[in-house]
């Protein structure tokens, strides 16, 4: 004898049973991807780094923030770069470059991991007749070495892809190549990750601006102590 079919009622709640089990596990995988992808970016060889950066850009995941003009960081820029010297760690695709006031710097230099990337800003850059004031370079920022001293070392949502006991190291290599009075510039989007990244290295700097808790994004302008 055939076991009785289920009822309608027991069907639907089988099925949506089935649906909240499905929507949990993609949760989980994309939760699982995303930590692989993050210790990647931290922890990754330069080439992994490199290939999982190009295969964003070109596929176009960081299209959408290509327009960024009325970002608060530009106030913050304009007030320290005083027509001088700026290095973008960590450019991406090229939005400083291309969005901050001609009037507020000299030269600038943008840095980033992705080639692919580079080549965007490149191309952005150039487009929008900056390309005499505009330079970039393909390279790992936790590697690269500067071959000048800038006003203004700007790290833009950056700073959480080198690993936290690594990042007073790396404020140390690079203070070296600001000039008398530079200052560092780091945004991060998220007012408490920002605080907590920096938590160990901005008792060493002299804080000049902090943007007031619990205003997003995290921003913080300081420089080495003489």
């Amino acid at each position: 004898m055939r076991d009785a079919k289920p009822s309608i009622p027991d069907r639907i709640n089988r099925f949506g049973s089935n649906r909240q089990d499905v929507t949990d596990c993609m949760h989980l995988t994309n939760k699982g991807r995303n930590v692989l992808r993050g210790l990647k970016q931290r922890w990754g060889t330069g080439e992994m780094k490199r290939s999982l950066w190009n295969k964003e850009f070109a596929a176009g995941r960081w299209a959408n923030l290509e327009n960024t003009a009325g970002d608060v960081i530009y106030q913050y820029l304009l007030k320290y770069c005083k027509n001088g010297s700026l290095l973008d760690l960590g450019c991406g695709s090229g939005n400083t470059g291309c969005e901050l006031s001609e009037s507020a710097y000299h030269d600038y230099t943008g840095v980033d991991i992705s080639d692919v990337a580079i080549e965007i800003a490149r191309k952005r850059s150039n487009a929008s007749g900056r390309e005499r004031k505009n330079r970039y370079h393909h390279g790992d920022i936790t590697t690269y070495t500067p071959d000048r001293t800038y006003d203004v070392i700007l790290f833009r949502e950056s700073i959480p892809y080198i690993p936290k006991m690594a990042i007073r190291h790396q404020l140390e290599r690079y203070a070296r190549y600001l000039k008398e009075n530079g200052v560092f510039i780091i945004r991060w989007y998220h007012q408490a990750q920002g605080q907590a990244l920096l938590s160990g290295a901005m008792s060493e700097y002299k804080v000049l601006e902090h943007r007031p808790e619990g205003g997003e994004p995290f921003i913080v302008v300081m420089q080495p102590c003489k």
